[in-house]
């Protein structure tokens, strides 16, 4: 991918940056900072493609034609290292960041430019903010450092002002990917009185989905795995059963990240809900595009109390909480539902 792909949403980002690589001033670290760690994740790679390429065009911009151009449009440029959460807990521990460190600290054979991504900076933890200092404040020659955060208030001072900060912020958050798994028709089903047997269904449902995203996760891992190292491990127990379980840990760690945008999502439905239990008109919602993504689309104007809006939002962040904290996803999903189709005669 090209930085050109992103001129028509951050034209003065862009127009920076190219002018930074056109004039060969292009800085050791960045922190990109957005709503949205996908785009993040796209905008560091192609900004790293730029820095890497060895002919840039006449505006900066990668030629797309040079050996490392190639490499990153075939995602095995050998010089690129990449960190990420890699557990249920989602945070990058310290001996991590050594781990990370120390491989952009080794020379390369063709003195090509390192790139050391760090997704999700702000998942590292105190102790690891301090290691990745050292990095930072004494960078390794040829070596340029990409973090990305949707939360970089979470960082250390001093890690955000030893970085280039990019603003990658559209203030809006998008629900393209959950409303393509379909949640939406499902929270539609939920409703106040509907019974056991609707709640019930619903939480398979949901079940569904959350697979859904597991095998998405999977494949996800899959597509960015570096072939090369099957033919490595084939002869090598030892590292053969390592590659697996950091492949495990990544596949957890983005079905976790995956369901938190469910969780989020789902989150939002219910406010919403609250709003119009309060009495704002639809069009006048944060997001009206959930409303036409359900196939119900009055499912935000059900003839709810603002009490009972209120103790759906509850149970909604208490399924959120039950989640981050790996209780039983069938378990927790069923309590939900039954919650909220809970029977209960109203006041006269």
């Amino acid at each position: 991918m090209s930085l050109a792909n992103f001129r028509d949403r951050f034209p003065g980002v862009c127009a920076r940056l190219l002018g930074a690589r056109l004039h060969n001033r292009v800085g050791h670290a960045y922190l990109l900072a957005g709503d949205s760690p996908t785009l993040l994740e796209e905008f560091a790679t192609a900004w790293a493609r730029v820095c890497a390429c060895l002919q840039p065009t006449a505006d900066g911009d990668a030629c797309g034609r040079c050996e490392p151009c190639q490499l990153f449009d075939r995602k095995c440029y050998p010089e690129r290292y990449d960190l990420r959460p890699q557990s249920k807990s989602r945070q990058i521990l310290v001996d991590e960041v050594r781990a990370f460190e120390h491989q952009l600290s080794l020379a390369t054979s063709r003195d090509r430019l390192k790139v050391g991504v760090l997704a999700e900076a702000d998942c590292m933890n105190e102790q690891a903010q301090n290691a990745f200092l050292k990095t930072l404040e004494e960078p390794t020659r040829y070596t340029l450092l990409l973090l990305y955060s949707a939360a970089p208030r979470t960082l250390l001072p001093t890690i955000r002002s030893r970085c280039q900060n990019v603003s990658l912020l559209e203030n809006r958050k998008s629900y393209d990917v959950v409303i393509n798994v379909g949640l939406f028709p499902v929270l539609a089903r939920l409703r106040r009185n509907a019974g056991a047997a609707i709640a019930l269904a619903t939480a398979s449902r949901l079940s569904v989905i959350l697979a859904g995203l597991q095998q998405q996760a999977e494949a996800t891992v899959g597509d960015e795995h570096d072939q090369r190292w099957n033919t490595v491990a084939a002869d090598d127990k030892a590292l053969k059963k390592k590659l697996e379980e950091g492949r495990t840990a990544k596949v957890q760690a983005e079905y976790t990240r995956l369901r938190g945008d469910v969780g989020d999502a789902l989150q939002t439905w219910f406010l919403q809900e609250q709003l119009a239990a309060g009495g704002v008109e639809p069009a006048a919602l944060p997001h009206p595009e959930l409303l036409a993504a359900a196939e119900d689309q009055g499912a935000c104007l059900r003839d709810l109390t603002w009490e009972e809006a209120n103790e759906n939002v509850a149970w909604a962040n208490e399924l959120v909480r039950c989640l981050d904290g790996h209780v039983n996803e069938r378990l927790a999903l069923e309590a939900f539902c039954l919650s909220v189709c809970q029977i209960r005669n109203r006041p006269a």
